[in-house]
């Protein structure tokens, strides 16, 4: 995102290449909301594309953190999750007039994060390829080491489980590990997973049986049954 004027309707954002678009505050006006009925993603977005670009800083607020568990799922590491987070809140921006009245917030946003995560994957893997193919003249890589993933809505689960469940995702056809992450993780409903996703409902449910079942095999091949 690139600032403009910093007395003008972007005042209060950090933007540009590399740096994160959040909200800082503006001492001289409330939030949007604030000291008033909370206003709607969707009544939100629309006054960004009415150019207010204070309304973003609130959907930033409100959908920084679901995002980010979100796309933590589907992209290899940390770095590259919040590159996808970043880079889906400027394409809001940047996008808001091809918002549809009357479409949810929600599902224009998993929309709009699920391609670039399926992007960055895709460069991930060729520079994988490129790296595997010159490895004969380079030194060996260190692996990197996991990260463990912790989901506040599972704070219970053992930290050795969470890491299980993300290897065994990892497993999965990308297909059928995205509907299993919108529905298990994301909880939405099958005709907003078909709307994300966009094709019938009968094909997200079908992804979804075949992924819990691979995702099933996954956690028994690491010793874990009965998920």
């Amino acid at each position: 995102m690139t600032l403009r004027d910093p007395e003008a309707d972007t005042r209060g954002y950090v933007g540009g290449p590399g740096s994160r678009v959040s909200y800082t505050g503006d001492p001289g006006r409330p939030r949007p909301g604030e000291g008033m009925v909370q206003v709607s993603d969707e009544d939100l977005v629309l006054a960004v594309q009415a150019g207010d670009t204070e309304s973003l800083g609130e959907l930033v607020a409100r959908w920084q953190q679901p995002l980010y568990r979100f796309v933590t799922r589907l992209v290899p590491g940390p770095e590259d999750a919040h590159d996808v987070c970043q880079e889906t809140f400027v394409r809001i921006l940047r996008n808001a007039r091809g918002y549809r009245r009357g479409a949810r917030f929600s599902t224009w946003m998993y929309q709009i994060a699920l391609n670039l995560c399926r992007d960055q994957v895709r460069r991930r893997r060729r520079w994988s390829l490129i790296v595997s193919e010159n490895h004969g003249t380079q030194e060996p890589a260190t692996p990197a080491a996991e990260v463990p993933r912790y989901d506040p809505a599972r704070a219970a689960e053992s930290r050795e489980l969470a890491a299980a469940l993300g290897r065994a995702l990892g497993e999965i056809p990308p297909e059928q590990r995205e509907v299993l992450v919108l529905k298990e993780f994301e909880g939405l409903k099958f005709r907003e997973i078909a709307e994300i996703l966009d094709c019938p409902e009968s094909t997200v449910k079908s992804r979804m049986y075949y992924g819990l079942s691979g995702l099933r095999d996954a956690l028994a091949r690491q010793g874990i049954r009965g998920a």
